[in-house]
């Protein structure tokens, strides 16, 4: 009875805390001993779990992640860059007739095709044929003077042909004759034969028929001038004839064309974009009248805007797929022809120009198209499956298979298609990819490959 006072008060002695605590260890250990041996075991158990000694799990132990893997590809790949630009025609020209008249046939409309050298339209030329029923009998009657059937080359060829006017050989003709009787009477006079005034009067003969021979090929030589002039008029009447046939241009690469396929075949001809003009309109000579507007389609130029930092790798005669929405399976060759040498600095952009060739007149100028330029193919370049890759944070990686594990290696993209992705990286062109599971991945996870 003695000691239970004593620990009572030993008890009494604790802070309130402690002798809380102790009642409650003395409450639980009463509640322990009651319990039945079948309910002893469970919370045995339980307790063996919550162990601190038994939380940390072996590494052994950890279950694989699966996951599905696909080797890297080594494929060949052409490095282009692509652009967008409008369609021009390899040749755009607006004609007009060179004189004034009425329009008296129209023979061309829009969308007609005009070879080169085809009669577009007519003018009037009552005008041009009276300018040269005038000048050419005119011209006529001035060579028949000068005993000329043309015109000659050059003065000198004319110089060697004045003995053959008449004039110029009448005076000759005097001249010489009037020489021989000044020399005659010369000798005479040497001989005190003849009197010194019949000499006096043959030296002037002689001087004036000189004269006359001089006059008569100056008028020869007027008379040259004056028949140019009128030939010139002729020409000019002529050539006024002419134009009053509008007439499609001719380019200069027609003739290689028509020598290497034939006239009939040569793909140079010209389209008829606008027609300004119509029958019965008279053409102004003092404002220029436009009457048509022909566009040279057999080859288009295609000028292309391109990226400032694509001009090292851009250069005359590379390869160019060209694409229009018209057509979108079909793809239309193209070369590039010429590169502008300013940058905008706008968009800090240069334009290419790529010709294509429109034999069969599908491509239309003024149109949209879309240009893929070829800068090069590299033979060995790696590529992966589009969901092999995983970004986070910025950063992109693609886990590779080593062993039994997942290794994380960080990768740059390149370039990409719909099921396909090149990447540059430590990364060896055997590895396999994996492209499944990822989400569970971290460097150096347990995988099993399904």
């Amino acid at each position: 009875m003695k000691n239970m006072t004593t620990h009572d008060a030993q008890r009494r002695e604790l802070p309130m805390g402690y002798r809380q605590a102790l009642r409650c260890a003395s409450r639980l250990r009463r509640f322990v001993f009651s319990l039945s041996p079948c309910l002893l075991v469970p919370l045995s158990l339980f307790a063996a779990g919550c162990s601190p000694s038994t939380a940390p799990t072996a590494k052994s132990g950890v279950q694989p992640i699966v996951v599905t893997v696909t080797p890297v590809k080594t494929v060949g790949l052409r490095r282009t860059v692509s652009g967008v630009g409008t369609l021009y025609g390899h040749e755009d020209v607006m004609l007009a007739p060179k004189v004034d008249g009425r329009v008296l046939k129209v023979l061309k409309n829009e969308g007609d095709t005009a070879y080169p050298g085809e009669v577009l339209l007519e003018l009037d030329p009552t005008d041009a044929r009276l300018a040269i029923g005038q000048a050419e009998p005119a011209l006529e009657a001035e060579l028949r003077r000068l005993k000329l059937p043309a015109l000659p080359a050059s003065d000198e060829a004319f110089t060697a042909h004045l003995p053959n006017v008449d004039s110029v050989a009448q005076a000759r003709a005097n001249l010489e004759l009037a020489e021989k009787d000044f020399a005659r009477i010369e000798e005479e006079v040497k001989r005190a034969v003849g009197s010194g005034q019949t000499l006096d009067n043959a030296r002037t003969k002689a001087k004036v028929a000189r004269t006359a021979v001089d006059l008569a090929e100056t008028e020869a030589r007027v008379t040259l001038a004056h028949a140019r002039r009128l030939k010139a008029v002729l020409d000019d009447a002529e050539d006024r004839l002419r134009e009053t046939q509008l007439r499609a241009p001719v380019p200069d690469d027609w003739g290689a064309w028509s020598a290497v396929v034939g006239s009939a075949l040569n793909p140079v001809r010209y389209s008829v974009a606008a027609r300004m003009v119509s029958k019965g309109a008279t053409i102004s000579p003092m404002r220029v009248t436009n009457a048509y507007r022909l566009v040279a389609d057999h080859v288009l130029k295609l000028r292309v805007a391109v990226p400032e930092r694509y001009s090292p790798d851009v250069h005359v005669g590379q390869a160019v797929d060209v694409r229009v929405e018209a057509y979108p399976g079909l793809v239309f060759p193209g070369t590039v022809a010429r590169m502008f040498p300013t940058v905008d600095p706008e968009n800090r952009t240069f334009v290419t120009e790529v010709e294509v060739p429109n034999c069969a007149r599908k491509l239309r100028a003024g149109g949209f198209a879309n240009a893929e330029v070829l800068l090069r193919t590299d033979a060995a370049v790696l590529t992966v499956p589009a969901e092999a890759v995983v970004t986070f944070a910025g950063v992109t990686k693609v886990f590779v298979v080593e062993g039994e594990t997942a290794k994380a290696i960080e990768v740059e993209l390149g370039a990409r298609e719909k099921d396909w992705v090149e990447i540059r990286g430590a990364i060896a062109p055997e590895s396999r990819v994996i492209t499944s599971g990822q989400s569970q991945l971290v460097d150096g996870s347990p995988i099993r490959i399904r």
